[in-house]
């Protein structure tokens, strides 16, 4: 395509962020696609009308979670303990490029230990996915609420395999990252949890879009791919 693909990630706090602000963002922001977790039916139904395509798997609790595209894509379900994450394989002209949605265990829910036991599963079965799916030469976005800053481990091991088109793009713009997370709804964020990673693209823009009700912003990539 001969202009970036926008790409949005949004932790919609399982019911809770505000739908008429949600869509207003959608509105003014017009991404191509849009990446979702703890996402409820009532923000399936908002979001699966406005994109043509899209795999939506909405939840009561934060286990839902969806894709959807303005571009044709086929869709599936990474299978993960947990919470299994959803990928997309999009059309450009020519070819095409994979999106996969990763929502990680909350590495602070008890009992602990569990926890991380289920974080080192879940990466295990998104590398054996991706060494099946995401090689091959074809551009690959990472992108979800990873529930780890870049201090974390788990980070640092997406990180090793995939570049942070984030940090990346904050480096050579010479800004700095902004975080994502806050305890509380309306709360100063402390962390940047939610990330883009990616091989095979780089991001020209990027920012961090409040979202009212929800604890987390949104992030917003724009993409061009090699």
């Amino acid at each position: 395509m001969d202009r970036p693909i926008r790409l949005m990630t949004a932790n919609l706090l399982a019911g809770r962020a505000d739908l008429t602000h949600l869509s207003g963002i959608l509105e003014q922001l017009e991404p191509d696609i849009l990446v979702t977790q703890e996402l409820s039916h009532d923000a399936a139904e908002m979001i699966g009308a406005r994109f043509p395509h899209h795999y939506l798997k909405p939840a009561d609790d934060a286990r839902g979670r969806g894709i959807a595209t303005r571009l044709a894509a086929e869709f599936g379900q990474l299978s993960m303990p947990w919470r299994s994450g959803l990928w997309g394989r999009v059309e450009l002209d020519p070819g095409t490029f994979l999106v996969a949605n990763l929502h990680l265990r909350n590495p602070i829910a008890f009992p602990f230990w569990r926890s991380v036991r289920i974080r080192g599963r879940q990466l295990e079965a998104l590398f054996a996915w991706a060494d099946e799916f995401a090689e091959g030469g074809a551009p690959f976005i990472l992108a979800g609420d990873m529930n780890a800053s870049p201090a974390w481990p788990v980070y640092k091991e997406l990180a090793g395999r995939w570049d942070d088109l984030v940090a990346d793009h904050a480096e050579l713009s010479g800004e700095d990252t902004t975080p994502t997370w806050a305890w509380r709804p309306r709360w100063p964020r402390l962390l940047r949890i939610d990330h883009v990673f990616g091989s095979g693209a780089k991001a020209v823009s990027t920012r961090v879009e409040p979202m009212r009700g929800s604890d987390h912003a949104a992030v917003v990539v724009d993409l061009v791919f090699d």
